[in-house]
């Protein structure tokens, strides 16, 4: 089979589950919300410079990303579709991009598989299928790195990956700030100085003219930004969302230093049980070359290169993130294309090299944690807040489906087909996972965000101020269509209605109670939250 034909079903099932039911639930507060509503106000004030949340100046990210959901929303209309529409397309280009990559230095088998690792990957498929940045600035970082090492090891003085991969960090420095240069930059630093032939391999990533780029796109908006917002910018984006960022606490986001190597590990499932045989398969190439005498890296082949190049991906961005302060999940999500590269390439070399037993231990490890998980899922699901019971059989029915497509398998290993294992493994959970997660997510939203539209909308379509009493819920005056004023201090709150004639207030509903005997009165309720109404006679 050609590989045009193989790519082309493998694109189309990845899209089938990233954009599946993409619409078709509510945003997720806060973090959904966050850009979504500046994307609607972008058009509503006509201002495309600076980005307001809730109608006050947001400093907090550069605007690609929101440029890009105002579009789409202006196209099929403000909706949770046209927010996630930018961040799902994202996950699925970098699949490709993923898939074009490997098949061109390690081939079709491995390329296929590690297009499925990604998508499998549970912090991969749900940041695609979220209205956030931190999937288009993977597709920017990831595309620009893999061009960075074509440009590296391509003889051909003409080459324009470079050049392309500039553009990418400019476009990745827009989407989330200076981290979308300095990464990447690290990491090639780090290959170069380690590779070896230091001043040919600059002089191929056209440094200068790279960084010139860089400027060209990303300096006239911020420099605009800076002057219009009279250097407030500077001090809230700059130093607080980087500097402050990477060294303090910022927004109770302190994680353990240990955080992004579990989220790393467990979002990377189910290929992250073959970690360990990355590692060890490194070890032993190091032992090898300490034996030899060999660390003259520019000495290894391509292959060798590209494992080299991969692995000081994966570990320094997994080292940058851990030591940063503030930690959020999908923070090391550039790394995984280079964790799927490197995870291809290691089973595809076991394969070959028959190491049944190296193959199959892990896919046995899959089996037997997921017979625990359909054992102890019910309990567990019961003592999490929030939770709703009903993911219990859908849990249990996931991981019996897991734990039956990794036997089969195992099976299919024991028989000799080998490529044959994995490939049926990888589809299967790639079908199971999507039967899964269309039932998983609408019962989730409507645990946590269920009733709240409704609500909103319903206060929204009054000309009463609307007052959100201490919850973080951006995404009200996503649906109500209009400003709301936010009060976590009960005092304030009490303060505020007395200056107004009348007020609907949004609240959970286990305020009920307390904000009764303020003398509100409730309209109606859904789900988790309250519809109150103040000075109603």
């Amino acid at each position: 089979m050609s590989k045009s034909l193989v790519f082309i079903p493998v694109l189309l099932l990845c899209a089938f589950v990233i954009f599946a039911r993409l619409g078709d639930y509510p945003l997720f507060n806060p973090d959904e919300a966050l850009y979504a509503e500046p994307a609607r106000e972008m058009l509503v004030l006509g201002d495309y410079i600076t980005t307001y949340l809730n109608y006050v100046v947001r400093f907090t990210k550069p605007p690609l990303v929101i440029w890009a959901m105002a579009l789409f929303m202006k196209l099929f209309g403000v909706s949770e579709f046209a927010a996630r529409f930018f961040g799902a397309s994202c996950g699925l280009a970098l699949i490709g991009v993923t898939y074009a990559f490997v098949l061109r230095y390690l081939g079709l088998f491995a390329a296929v598989l590690a297009s499925f690792s990604l998508v499998l990957a549970p912090l991969y498929l749900g940041t695609a299928r979220e209205a956030i940045t931190d999937m288009p600035l993977s597709l920017f970082m990831a595309w620009a790195q893999f061009l960075f090492f074509r440009a590296m090891q391509d003889q051909n003085k003409t080459s324009k990956a470079a050049y392309l991969a500039w553009i990418l960090l400019g476009l990745a420095v827009m989407t989330k700030g200076p981290v979308g240069l300095v990464v990447p930059g690290a990491i090639v630093g780090i290959y170069i100085l380690l590779s070896g032939n230091i001043l040919e391999k600059i002089k191929r990533l056209r440094l200068v003219a790279g960084l010139f780029i860089v400027a060209l796109i990303a300096l006239p908006w911020f420099a605009t930004e800076i002057y219009v917002t009279k250097g407030a910018y500077f001090n809230e984006f700059i130093m607080r969302e980087n500097v402050e960022r990477f060294t303090a606490n910022v927004d109770a986001h302190k994680q353990p230093v240990w955080y992004h190597l579990l989220a790393m590990l467990i979002g990377f499932l189910p290929f992250s049980v073959y970690v360990p045989v990355l590692l060890k398969d490194g070890l032993g190439a190091l032992r090898a070359r300490w034996k030899e005498q060999k660390f003259k890296f520019e000495e290894l082949d391509e292959r060798a290169l590209l494992r080299l190049y991969c692995a000081i991906w994966v570990v320094f961005t997994l080292a940058f993130y851990s030591i940063s302060v503030s930690k959020l999940l999908p923070y090391t999500l550039p790394a995984f294309p280079a964790l799927a590269l490197l995870t291809a390439d290691c089973l595809d070399r076991h394969i070959k090299n028959n190491k049944f037993a190296t193959l199959a231990a892990p896919l046995l490890l899959i089996v037997v944690s997921m017979a625990a998980v359909g054992i102890f899922a019910p309990k567990l699901i019961s003592l999490i807040r929030d939770c709703p019971p009903e993911l219990s059989p859908l849990i249990t029915g996931f991981a019996g489906f897991a734990g039956f497509a990794a036997f089969i398998a195992l099976a299919l290993l024991r028989f000799n087909r080998r490529q044959g294992a994995f490939l049926f493994f990888a589809v299967a959970m790639t079908l199971g996972l999507n039967y899964y997660m269309a039932r998983v997510l609408p019962l989730v939203s409507a645990r946590w965000e269920g009733g709240l539209p409704e609500l909103s909308r319903f206060a929204g379509a009054s000309t009463l101020p609307i007052l959100v009493y201490d919850m973080r819920k951006p995404g009200v005056p996503f649906y109500s269509l209009r400003k709301v004023e936010n009060f976590n201090n009960h005092n304030l709150f009490l303060k505020r209605l007395n200056e107004l004639p009348k007020a609907y207030i949004l609240a959970r509903t286990r305020h009920r109670d307390l904000l009764l005997a303020a003398g509100l009165k409730e309209v109606r309720s859904q789900g988790s939250f309250s519809l109150f109404i103040w000075g109603q006679n």
